[in-house]
């Protein structure tokens, strides 16, 4: 329930990304979503995997790790934010008319 929230504004944060440079913006909003889901899942994965090779107890609350994997999946998805938002700045999209692609 706590992802609900992040979600939405990662979503929305790819979505206006994508939109200001011209890009696909319900494509790179998924995207977001998806980043930020793989980011957990992967933490998830690495912690579980650390913990058995480990042979560690771990008594954490479930809502600390739930806290610990948002935030995680957070930093990852605004990193690669950041990044795309960097190389399009770098490289922007040509801002052809409909009426200069039918002239060529």
């Amino acid at each position: 329930m706590l992802t609900l929230l992040p979600i939405y504004f990662f979503g929305k944060l790819y979505y206006d990304l994508a939109k200001l440079h011209k890009r696909s913006a319900w494509g790179y909003a998924i995207l977001g979503i998806v980043i930020f889901f793989a980011a957990q899942f992967i933490l998830g994965f690495l912690l579980g995997l650390f913990l058995l090779v480990a042979d560690v107890d771990l008594n954490v609350p479930d809502f600390a790790l739930s806290l610990i994997g948002i935030a995680f999946g957070a930093a990852v998805t605004y990193g690669i934010e950041h990044l795309l938002k960097k190389k399009w700045e770098r490289n922007p999209k040509a801002d052809l008319a409909e009426s200069d692609l039918l002239d060529q």
